[in-house]
């Protein structure tokens, strides 16, 4: 037992005598996997040894390039601009139009004692872009082009836009003018009780002076806007209506925090600022509701009733036009409404009584706005009452109680001019088939009354 053991101990301390052939083969595989290392070793010592970025020094030259090949590209770019305007005759609408005068000779401030001729591109005269203080009050931004307006939506769809300061309040919104590239324009933004603990600073202040409208129908007046802008939307210059040009959902970290309504900033004031508008002569005014009615009939040339004509719905422009703003509430002609809808102080007797709706219904709140811009005021009409009117059904005894006009108090300023006295009085007449039908009916009353006092309306 002793010797067998003895004999393993000896065999274990001696090394074991593999054949060649097997010997070969793991050495050989030994070989092979130092030569693959040697290898991926050099290959790093060459990559090392190539430089794969620019040192700092070439990197500044290069960014130098770059600078002065966009600053020549700019400079042709302005030259070629300047070339273009050179070319053009220039416009300016608080000059004079001058027929028979070169351009070089137009002078550079109007002469008051000479007469007030009309600005270029606007029935008021120059005299009342003057007294508005349109053009001096504010820089002038470059009209939008399609151009501009694809990049806007653009803008849109990645929510790359800023907003810049709230320029007005409504019941349910608030306007912001906003800006995306070099590109400024205006959103309607609305925004829930989640945009409180996740918005920007400035909606989340903003919001909390909203009225208690609810979310739901706010969104759904802001898609009905939408919708009816976009089914009237036109590129055409002197366009009447505000042009809206997209419509998102704004989010933050998965949650919705509101909708932005993207659309044309309108340099100017709207007609309910009575410290600008009492600035303007009595021409001047019915120049004014003469562009208010077109604007108004372009919509219902499309079949589609406003339902919200007030003074704050029309702006006018710098350039002395009138544009219409915010269909949220717009329906077709021949609706039937299941609640009363519109403003209080301008509501018809067919909208307080939820009867169908036609362009009449308009042209009563137009008679209101049109005393309102003469120095009246909006009618007597409180929430409570209406609903009680609306239960009693005295809306509908209105709707068929003769030639009683909403308008009592005629303003002193409009008795200047009794033709127009009287087709406001016409337009705001309770009983809808004695009141002027449609838009284009009044604009032919204003065009006969305007040419008995020596007045031209375009």
């Amino acid at each position: 037992m002793k010797t067998d053991s003895n004999k393993k101990q000896n065999t274990a301390g001696k090394p074991v005598n593999l054949p060649q052939e097997s010997l070969r083969k793991y050495i050989g595989a030994a070989q092979n996997n130092d030569t693959a290392k040697q290898k991926q070793t050099e290959s790093k010592k060459n990559q090392k040894g190539i430089r794969r970025y620019l040192a700092e020094d070439e990197l500044v030259a290069e960014k130098k390039k770059v600078l002065e090949t966009q600053l020549i590209d700019a400079a042709r770019l302005r030259e070629k601009k300047s070339a273009q305007e050179s070319s053009e005759p220039e416009k300016d609408i608080l000059l004079p139009l001058l027929t028979k005068t070169k351009v070089a000779d137009m002078p550079t401030k109007p002469e008051p004692e000479e007469s007030e001729p009309q600005a270029a591109g606007s029935d008021l005269s120059g005299g009342g872009l003057r007294a508005l203080d349109l053009a001096a009050t504010q820089e002038s931004l470059p009209q939008l082009d399609e151009q501009a307006i694809m990049e806007i939506r653009a803008a849109a769809r990645k929510g790359d836009y800023e907003l810049l300061e709230a320029v007005a309040r409504g019941a349910e919104s608030i306007l912001y003018k906003a800006r995306a590239g070099r590109h400024v324009f205006c959103v309607k933004a609305i925004r829930n009780r989640m945009d409180g603990w996740l918005g920007n600073s400035k909606t989340r202040g903003n919001q909390e002076k909203l009225q208690d409208v609810s979310f739901a129908t706010k969104i759904r007046h802001l898609r009905n806007e939408y919708d009816v802008a976009r089914a009237v939307y036109s590129a055409e210059q002197g366009f009447p209506l505000v042009r809206v040009f997209s419509m998102r959902r704004v989010t933050r970290l998965g949650f919705e925090l509101g909708w932005d309504l993207l659309m044309e900033y309108i340099q100017g004031h709207d007609l309910s600022e009575r410290n600008i508008i009492r600035k303007l002569s009595v021409d001047d005014r019915i120049r004014i509701m003469y562009q208010c009615v077109q604007a108004l009939e372009y919509l219902h040339r499309r079949k589609l009733i406003h339902l919200d004509i007030k003074p704050s719905n029309f702006m006018l422009s710098r350039e002395g036009r009138i544009r219409l703003i915010d269909f949220g509430i717009s329906v077709l002609s021949g609706y039937k409404g299941r609640s009363i809808t519109g403003t209080a102080g301008y509501l018809s007797p067919e909208q307080i009584a939820k009867e169908t709706l036609n362009e009449a219904t308009d042209i009563f709140a137009l008679g209101v706005t049109f005393a309102i811009l003469f120095g009246g005021r909006p009618l007597s009409q409180s929430l409570d009452e209406l609903l009680q009117r609306s239960v009693r059904r005295d809306a509908r005894y209105h709707l068929e109680s003769g030639d009683v006009t909403a308008v009592v108090d005629m303003p002193e300023l409009v008795q200047e001019r009794p033709l127009i006295a009287e087709i406001i009085r016409n337009c705001s007449i309770l009983k809808r088939d004695s009141r002027i039908p449609n838009c284009q009916a009044l604009l032919r009353q204003l065009q006969s009354a305007a040419k008995t006092y020596g007045l031209e309306l375009q």
